[in-house]
């Protein structure tokens, strides 16, 4: 019996001393991976200790209103540019204005000499005088039946051809005067005392500069939005980059070929004449405003895989944030998700800068123009 319990015994020994060294290895594994979480501990702990503040600017971000604006090239034209040419042919014998000057609607500017049409009218009057009389006295007999319905038609045709003779005689006459068909300025006068014209010969061009016009090429990204658009400042460079107010007065309905740009025509006023046709003007369009935008400086804006950051100031530490950006205004960008107001964006100091870094923040403004490092 004792024999059987001592073989019992040496049968289990060894298992028992595997168990109690698999429970020594179990143990110790436990006590070196304390240790070497409780050293890492105190190793990053020393690293941070040993990594500088990085001294930055931040911005307060504020809602503020921010406009979505287009600058486009404009070109200023007369509101009417109007060639005044010949109805009737003839010489020349007189010319009442000259280059420069202004004139009325109806004002005479030359003189065809007439003579030739005052006696055709005056051959077409004896001419109607007689279809007249001969007419009237056909009328009368007719009523008796004395002359056949065929003699009276042929003389009441007659009549009436020879009042439409007369009607264009007498107002190829009148065209011999060449009179201004609106106010405005002679800007070229190339007829002279002498020359012959023929019929729609030019005598005079005439510029309407009262007021302008001012041409406006819109891509086709932004007509929609013009659309909407009543008026825009005009900046002239000729007149020391004065800004003037332009009235829409016309969106093309469609583009011009080949450059597929819609034309915007807006009016202005001229009356110090000080506007010339063919100065250049810079068009600010105003595409949206939004009254609450939150805007920051686009240099504050990095971008890493094709994903757009800034960083901001929370506890003495930079925190990345991933943003996403609207129309700009001048140097700001709108920020439309990613950010909201009162945080403290790194505006200044924030190149180089990793996630959980350290920040010494030396200045914080509300605008741009505060920055005086």
């Amino acid at each position: 019996m004792k024999e059987t319990i001592t073989k019992k015994i040496w049968t289990y020994l060894p298992w028992l001393f595997l168990s109690l060294i698999i429970l020594i290895i179990i143990v110790m594994a436990g006590a070196i991976s304390s240790k070497k979480e409780a050293l890492e501990a105190i190793k990053t702990q020393s690293a941070d200790a040993s990594v500088p503040a990085i001294s930055v600017v931040t911005q307060t971000i504020i809602p503020a209103p921010m406009s979505d604006r287009i600058d486009l090239p404009a070109l200023v034209l007369p509101w009417e540019d109007l060639m005044v040419k010949t109805e009737v042919e003839g010489k020349i014998i007189s010319v009442s204005v000259k280059e420069g000057d202004r004139v009325n609607k109806g004002q005479a500017i030359a003189q065809i000499d007439d003579r030739d049409y005052r006696n055709n009218l005056h051959a077409i009057q004896a001419r109607q005088e007689l279809a007249t009389a001969n007419f009237n006295r056909l009328k009368e007999l007719a009523k008796t039946n004395a002359v056949t319905q065929a003699m009276f038609d042929e003389a009441n045709a007659v009549f009436k051809e020879i009042n439409a003779m007369l009607a264009t005689a007498e107002l190829n006459l009148e065209r011999c005067e060449i009179k201004a068909p609106i106010a405005g300025v002679i800007n070229n006068l190339p007829v002279r005392n002498g020359m012959l014209l023929a019929h729609s010969d030019p005598v005079a061009q005439i510029l309407d500069l009262a007021r302008l016009k001012v041409e406006v090429a819109i891509p086709e990204s932004d007509v929609t939005a013009v659309s909407q658009v009543d008026s825009c400042p005009l900046i002239l460079a000729a007149l020391d980059n004065r800004e003037i107010i332009g009235r829409k007065i016309f969106l093309a309905s469609q583009p011009q070929f080949p450059s597929m740009v819609y034309t915007l025509r807006l009016a202005i006023d001229n009356q110090s004449d000080e506007i010339k046709p063919g100065m250049f003007a810079r068009a600010k369009i105003t595409k949206q405003t939004v009254n609450e935008a939150l805007g920051i400086p686009l240099y504050a804006v990095l971008t890493e895989k094709d994903e757009k950051f800034v960083f901001i100031a929370q506890d003495n530490l930079a925190r990345k944030i991933k943003v996403e950006t609207g129309f700009m205004e001048g140097w700001k960008v709108r920020i439309t998700s990613g950010l909201k107001p009162e945080d403290q964006v790194v505006i200044v100091g924030h190149r180089g800068l990793e996630d959980g870094q350290p920040v010494n923040i030396v200045k914080t403004i509300t605008d741009q123009q505060n920055i005086g490092l």
